[in-house]
């Protein structure tokens, strides 16, 4: 992954908070993806999806 880009969310627009949620969302889910990625190659151990993506270990 090079970036990411939110774009399109305009909060006066947005009067339930639907888009600026989704945006906060999607961020963090590459975030999250990213620091789980590193971690794996550090500990060379992979991401089991029984577990939390992040889950401390």
């Amino acid at each position: 992954m090079v970036g990411v880009d939110v774009v399109e969310v305009s909060p006066p627009y947005d009067h339930a908070d639907i888009t600026a949620m989704l945006a906060n969302r999607v961020v963090l889910e590459a975030l999250s993806a990213l620091a789980r990625r590193r971690l794996d190659a550090a500990t060379g151990v992979p991401w089991n999806p029984l577990q939390p993506l992040l889950d401390g270990r």
